[in-house]
């Protein structure tokens, strides 16, 4: 059976045929039989869909065999830097980051995030730079109501023209109908319904169900669905997937960490499972297996400018503060982001594009895994932990373009490159792990594979992987 799976990204469009072998219903593995890349074409990204697909077919028009059912198509992407989702919650630890979980889990990014209630200089950061989708959570059911209404009460008076999710306390369900229904309002379950039962799914699928109803439009999406007959889905959502995937099917793959570079995000998955010392204690919501983070200000092009600001502490130790070599590292990020595809010539540039990584890796990282800090309490010392314990995982994967490509790059440099945070906090990363590669960067490729064929697209992704 040929399936054939194509992946929109911020720099380039990657496409592959694969050929999947096994019995009808217990299918183990797929075959890699072609694939290609093309520029990304953002004024219209079908231009570049159709290219690639042409090739990997090798015909110069694919429609016919996609009108005819002769091959499968699964499509995603992640232009223009993905789906950008506005979060609000109640408490920052607790709803705002269920918000966030929710929104992670669903393939966005979280373009701005919000907590308690909502004032003008909120309202107007949000009029002037709206995300695709407003995700409205806050309280546990039977929980806080009064900054719900507050909160609804300021957006139904806003100019903010967005999609909004209500996804919090189900005792304001009916009033936020009431007061937002002039707006494009979707309900959902709440994100948290009690402290100890998160539960993102009913927003994670109104994201999903909204991006394909209404964000494809305009950016040449649309006619991509109009001629193929497919939905496409957000990238990070279907290697969300796969990653879950792999836990579920592959024995040794329980706990392991996937980190996916791109041009725009940085994006970091880990498989965990939650295990504690015994002195240790929990702050916050309980961690779910399978989580994501996207760093918005970490890409490898289309964000290398703002990266290179996020990092100019390492900049300036890697550097040894020579301002020479500090500007021109900054003159190249200036240059690459204007040029996306453009790639390093000079042992010079092929530096700069390599302590360009560490900043993605290092920060996009530390973000993600939990800290750990000793407090003192009536009963003595213990350590007080927030967030998830990544320190005895002994797998990290990288994908991505320039991961991908990159075999001396020396990843323990720069993961974990310090033990304490700027608070002091320990940084819950691993020191010692097996640094395995996705050479031909088939991760997002195989993540559409995974919706028909789960099992075996997990199996084959871990079968490609290089040490």
């Amino acid at each position: 059976m040929i399936t054939v799976s194509i992946d929109i990204g911020s720099t380039w469009t990657k496409g592959a045929v694969f050929e999947v072998k096994g019995e009808a219903g217990n299918n183990d593995r797929v075959e890699l039989k072609n694939s290609a890349l093309f520029p990304t074409t953002p004024h219209h990204l079908a231009e570049g869909f159709f290219s690639v697909l042409n090739k990997i077919l090798n015909v110069s028009d694919a429609r016919p065999l996609l009108a005819s059912g002769e091959i499968n198509l699964d499509y995603s992407s992640s232009a223009k830097g993905g789906l950008a989702v506005a979060a609000l919650g109640l408490v920052p630890n607790i709803t705002l980051e269920s918000a966030k979980v929710a929104a992670h889990s669903a393939g966005a990014k979280v373009s701005q995030h919000f907590a308690y209630k909502l004032n003008k200089s909120d309202i107007l950061a949000l009029e002037s730079s709206p995300p695709d989708i407003l995700l409205f959570t806050g309280g546990t059911d039977g929980g806080d109501c009064g900054h719900g209404l507050a909160n609804a009460r300021l957006l139904a008076k806003s100019d903010l023209n967005c999609s909004i999710i209500y996804a919090g306390n189900r005792d304001l369900q009916d009033e936020v109908r009431d007061i937002l229904g002039h707006k494009d309002l979707t309900v959902v379950d709440n994100v948290l319904p009690s402290l100890d039962n998160p539960n993102p799914f009913g927003a994670r699928k109104a994201i999903c169900d909204i991006f394909l109803s209404k964000i494809v439009k305009g950016k040449g999406l649309d006619d991509i669905v109009e001629q193929t007959g497919e939905d496409p889905l957000p990238t990070p959502y279907s290697v969300f997937e796969l990653v879950h995937q792999i836990r579920e099917n592959i024995p040794e793959w329980e706990n392991f960490m996937l980190i996916d570079m791109g041009g725009a995000t940085t994006d970091v998955y880990s498989s965990c499972t939650n295990t504690f010392s015994p002195d240790t204690v929990m702050h916050g919501l309980p961690e779910p297996l399978v989580k994501r983070t996207v760093e918005g200000d970490l890409g490898m092009r289309v964000s290398a400018i703002i990266a290179g600001e996020t990092g100019a502490p390492l900049v300036a130790h890697y550097f040894h503060h020579q301002q020479p070599k500090i500007d021109a590292f900054h003159q190249y990020l200036k240059y690459i982001t204007a040029c996306p595809d453009y790639l390093p010539q000079t042992d010079d540039e092929k530096i700069f594009d390599r302590l360009l990584a560490g900043i993605c890796i290092g920060y996009a990282t530390e973000r993600h895994a939990g800290t750990k800090v000793q407090v003192c309490t009536c009963s003595g010392t213990i350590d007080l932990q927030v967030g998830r314990d990544l320190s005895r995982l002994k797998k990290v994967v990288g994908t991505g373009g320039w991961l991908s490509r990159a075999d001396r790059f020396d990843i323990h440099h720069w993961l974990k490159y310090r033990e304490l945070n700027d608070d002091g906090k320990q940084v819950l990363l691993p020191d010692e792990f097996e640094y395995y590669r996705d050479t031909q960067g088939l991760f997002p490729l195989l993540a559409n594979v995974a919706r028909r064929f789960p099992k075996a697209a997990a199996q084959t992704g871990v079968q490609i992987l290089n040490k």
